[in-house]
């Protein structure tokens, strides 16, 4: 638990729904720690390159996320992965709520 609210947010690099690739636009995930709650609240907005048929449900999500540049300007990817339920799809936008553990994500990085 934290004493205020934190977050990170990240640029997705590859993200996969269960086995199927989704090819983007742009994707972020954003991931929030709050004072009321020891389990963290993240979320996926993702611009498709085209429509993606994606039901109104829970789905696996793995990503891979740009987390820095090592000291070439090389940048640097982090997997992340956890269910997470399809709130919303308008257009090419689908919004995923995580709905339990985000594997891979490191508390470190949360920033106030």
């Amino acid at each position: 638990m934290v004493d205020e609210m934190l977050h990170a947010n990240f640029h997705i690099h590859t993200l996969t729904l269960g086995p199927r690739p989704i090819p983007l636009r742009m994707a972020t995930l954003l991931v929030v720690a709050r004072a009321e709650s020891a389990a963290l609240d993240w979320e996926v907005v993702a611009h498709t390159v085209e429509r993606e048929p994606v039901a109104n449900a829970a789905h696996p999500l793995a990503m891979s996320c740009i987390t820095g540049a090592d000291g070439g300007g090389a940048l640097e990817f982090t997997r992340y992965d956890g269910d997470a339920i399809l709130v919303r799809a308008v257009d090419n936008a689908l919004v995923f709520r995580g709905i339990g553990v985000l594997n891979g994500f490191d508390l470190a990085t949360l920033r106030g």
